[in-house]
């Protein structure tokens, strides 16, 4: 059975290029909904940024809009783990994380309150008996 060759990593400079083509589209990215509109547009705008990311770098190995897609999801579960990782060891919050977890929180600052109710229901339930 033959499949499709594996794509080379992501570089941190592509991953931050990533968020900076998203960050137009954020508020239709992050739209919760299944009506049909709104997948037709999200589609759209990630047809847009593939075509704008793979026009930067020339050097860069050509991505999907798909692989987009996931490497954009997988940034935004990072930076959740990331967050609550932080919490967990109390440490100076913000001087630790990563370079693509800031971009993430500027663009969607949920994230940081989601992270503080996940602690705080994790907290309550480590209290009932």
């Amino acid at each position: 059975m033959v499949g499709k060759a594996r794509s080379s990593n992501f570089t941190l400079s592509e991953k931050l290029d990533l968020l900076k083509l998203v960050k137009p589209y954020v508020k239709i990215l992050e739209e919760h909904t299944n009506k049909h509109s709104v997948i037709v547009e999200k589609n759209r705008c990630w047809d847009i940024i593939a075509v704008n990311y793979n026009a930067i770098g020339v050097d860069r190995p050509p991505r999907t809009a798909q692989g987009l897609r996931t490497l954009y999801k997988r940034l935004k579960e990072y930076a959740k783990q990331e967050l609550l990782q932080q919490k967990e060891t109390q440490s100076d919050f913000k001087s630790n994380i990563s370079e693509p977890t800031k971009k993430v929180m500027e663009m969607i600052p949920q994230i940081s309150s989601f992270c503080l109710v996940r602690d705080r229901n994790h907290i309550q339930s480590s209290l009932i008996p």
